[in-house]
C-alpha cells in the first residue's frame, strides 16, 4: 500500500509525526520531516515515512509505502482522515480515479469528498468541491460530469 497525502501548508511537520506515534505508535525516528535535500544527511534509522515540504497551499507531503502500511493497518484515506483530525488540518489526496485533477479533500473533522483542483496549476489549488463536505461548507458545489458520476 502507498501513502500519498497532501496537508495544509500551514500543518507543522512535527505535529504529523506526531499524530502517527500517537496514533499508530509509528516511532518517531522512522518519520523523516524535512526537505528532500536533506533526507541524505538524516542521522537516524532509514525512514518508512516522509514529511517534506512542497509549493502550493497543501505543503506537506506525507509520503510512506510498505513498512508504514504494516504499522497503521489502515487505508491511505482512513490515515489522512485519523491525521486530519488529530493535527486539526486538511489534506487532499488522489481520488483513485483516471482524472489527475479529482480528489479527496479531507477536513480536520475527518469529513471528506471529491474535489477539483485547478488543473492549469501544479500547487493543488482547489476550485470547487464536487459534492458537500461537512468541514468544508463554504467550497462551491459543482457536480462532475456524468463520466465521473460513477465512481
Amino acid at each position: 500500500m502507498t501513502y500519498g497525502i497532501y496537508f495544509a501548508s500551514e500543518t507543522p511537520g512535527e505535529s504529523l509525526r506526531q499524530a502517527l506515534h500517537d496514533l499508530y505508535e509509528v516511532p518517531p525516528s522512522l518519520v523523516y520531516v524535512g526537505p528532500y535535500e536533506a533526507l541524505n544527511d538524516h542521522p537516524g534509522p532509514d525512514p518508512i515515512a516522509l514529511i517534506t515540504p512542497r509549493e502550493g497551499p497543501f505543503g506537506q507531503e506525507l509520503s510512506g509505502s510498505g513498512q508504514l502500511g504494516q504499522l497503521v493497518k489502515v487505508s491511505p484515506l482512513e490515515l489522512a482522515r485519523a491525521l486530519c483530525r488529530a493535527a486539526r488540518t486538511r489534506a487532499l489526496m488522489d481520488e483513485g480515479g483516471p482524472a489527475p485533477d479529482y480528489w479527496f479533500l479531507v477536513t480536520a473533522d475527518g469529513s471528506y469528498g471529491r474535489v477539483m483542483t485547478d488543473p492549469d496549476s501544479d500547487d493543488l489549488t482547489i476550485l470547487h468541491a464536487m459534492e458537500p463536505i461537512a468541514g468544508a461548507p463554504e467550497l462551491a458545489v459543482v457536480p462532475p460530469p456524468d463520466w465521473a458520476r460513477t465512481w
